[in-house]
């Protein structure tokens, strides 16, 4: 993943900086005791955020806590998992693994080949246990691989393929709420996809890698507009979900934590509505108090 889906922890209480660090401690906890150490090291804060939302969304079962860590080996640290810290491990090593054969295609790093094979036993592992969600993940890295190659012009084919990437990894169940949780998914995956080529655009343009934006002749101005609509579309269907638990913090999450390090490259003018996003958020944790 990309590390774009996180909180903005300055616009958190310290008890919710507390609870999202040990939904993050609970994903770590969980890559360990399911595929080892070293695969603690592709730990992102995008599928904690999935996590959370799961979590809040099915109400599992979580069992808390604490443990000293390479991170921490002085402190023991309290964590959280459930079914869906589980599960966000899981997608955490399969995303982590095809991304870092993507890396190997694209620049020929021996280092990123390296660990994509330290991976390997782990990925099959995880393959072994999402079987629907490892297929997903591998044909649509291979297909945003051939759009790479061939040099697309297109601003959106390799995000819209990306989008349903994360759709499915959203989609945790084949039930009612499959739906809304796919779309969303898909909504961030394609933001998440243009943010990147937003925030690499310098670097691609001097390195010659590929970027949609070089690509089709753009300037990370000339997608703003629609980074903000594609972020409106992602909240529509969150906003949609049944959600209690966490609340606040998968709408930090939504409405500013997205637009994190946008806003600290290019100044907190350039998202110029992030002031609205964060008051939006706010009116609708008022409405769910009332």
């Amino acid at each position: 993943m990309f590390g774009y889906i996180m909180a903005d922890e300055k616009q958190l209480s310290p008890e919710e900086v507390a609870r999202y660090r040990k939904v993050y401690c609970g994903v770590c906890h969980s890559l360990k005791e399911q595929n080892g150490q070293l695969c603690r090291m592709t730990l992102t804060y995008d599928m904690t955020f999935l996590a959370l939302l799961l979590n809040s969304l099915y109400e599992p079962l979580e069992h808390e806590n604490s443990a000293r860590c390479g991170a921490h080996p002085t402190k023991p640290q309290p964590f959280a998992t459930s079914d869906c810290t589980e599960y966000a491990a899981d997608a955490t090593v399969l995303l982590a693994y095809h991304k870092l054969m993507d890396d190997w295609h694209d620049d020929r790093k021996v280092s990123r080949r390296a660990m994509a094979q330290a991976l390997s036993s782990a990925y099959r592992a995880a393959s072994a246990r999402r079987p629907a969600v490892a297929r997903a993940i591998e044909s649509g890295m291979a297909d945003i691989r051939a759009i790479e190659q061939r040099g697309d012009e297109s601003l959106d084919a390799a995000a819209n393929r990306f989008g349903l990437i994360l759709g499915c990894v959203f989609s945790y169940r084949e039930d009612f709420w499959a739906g809304e949780l796919r779309r969303m998914g898909a909504w961030l995956g394609k933001f998440v996809y243009l943010m990147d080529a937003v925030m690499d655009y310098d670097e691609d343009l001097k390195s010659g890698s590929y970027n949609p934006l070089v690509a089709a002749g753009a300037v990370p101005g000339d997608v703003s507009e629609g980074l903000r609509s594609i972020a409106a579309q992602a909240a529509q269907s969150f906003e949609r979900l049944p959600l209690e638990r966490d609340i606040h913090i998968l709408r930090n999450v939504m409405y500013a934590g997205i637009w994190g390090q946008y806003c600290g490259k290019f100044g907190d003018a350039a998202h110029d509505d992030g002031e609205m996003t964060s008051s939006a958020a706010r009116a609708a944790d008022d409405d769910d108090g009332e």
